[in-house]
């Protein structure tokens, strides 16, 4: 019987558990500022952040609400991103979805991949009923790709990010 949070394998790619064993890749993609345009946190400049990280990471993950997998490349083994189901609800058949993909890689269609993988796996195999992804709502990139794939836009949140030492910024849901 399949698992909700097994290995999920795909033509060029695989969604692949956690493990310290890819710290060096993902300090790799974690450390380049690009990525962290939209996010809510400060990129990882030094490895022993990325290491704390990715063992905050890999906790969270060992909970019946949520699960993150590394991207990695089928062709090499390199991981070039994470992709996450978070704040599942069982009962009423919900979850959102997280990810980070280097930028190395932006453009290439990993991120419909992985996305398209998950879906199929919660949908069609663990009769999902909603999923939802929350970002900036800057980030026209994701949301066009998560339009593309069927998302709608429901809303934004006012001030959904917050830090002190950066601007407040909306976040559509």
């Amino acid at each position: 019987m399949k698992k909700l949070f097994d290995n999920i394998y795909g033509e060029r790619f695989n969604l692949v558990e956690l493990s310290f064993d890819y710290l060096d890749d993902m300090f790799e993609y974690s450390s380049n500022d690009r990525l962290y345009e939209y996010f809510e946190f400060i990129p990882q400049h030094n490895y022993q952040s990325t290491k704390e990280y990715l063992g905050n990471l890999i906790k969270r993950s060992s909970k019946n609400d949520a699960y993150w997998w590394f991207i990695q490349l089928k062709e090499t083994s390199k991981v070039i991103g994470s992709f996450g189901v978070h704040e599942i609800d069982d009962r009423k058949g919900c979850c959102e979805i997280s990810y980070a993909i280097s930028p190395d890689y932006w453009g290439t269609g990993v991120f419909m991949e992985a996305l398209d993988m998950v879906l199929k796996s919660l949908f069609l195999d663990f009769n999902f009923h909603r999923v939802s992804a929350v970002t900036m709502s800057k980030n026209h990139r994701s949301i066009n790709a998560l339009k593309k794939i069927g998302f709608k836009e429901e809303g934004v949140f006012r001030d959904f990010y917050y830090d002190s030492k950066r601007k407040r910024s909306n976040a559509t849901t």
